[in-house]
């Protein structure tokens, strides 16, 4: 449950769902670049925390740098 900054209701109107998921959605050029360079930084971001998809990539990256950075670009493109 969110309460809204602007007016303190439950179910705020003043911004739509559409306008929220395409904000979320977006993948811009810093999220791209992290996740070349910093892909368990790229999912923290898109995730917005400790999820499961990031401690994978922990994994991932400890073996090696290429497949971190390809499983980030996975899931920021998706």
């Amino acid at each position: 449950m969110c309460i809204c900054v602007k007016c303190g209701c439950f179910s705020c109107k003043h911004e739509t769902p559409a306008k929220a998921d395409a904000e979320n959605q977006e993948t811009g050029f810093l999220d791209v670049m992290l996740a070349i360079f910093l892909p368990p930084v790229a999912i923290y971001k898109k995730e917005k925390g400790c999820t499961a998809k990031f401690w994978v990539n922990i994994l991932l990256s400890s073996v090696a740098v290429v497949p971190g950075s390809i499983h980030a670009a996975i899931v920021i493109s998706s």
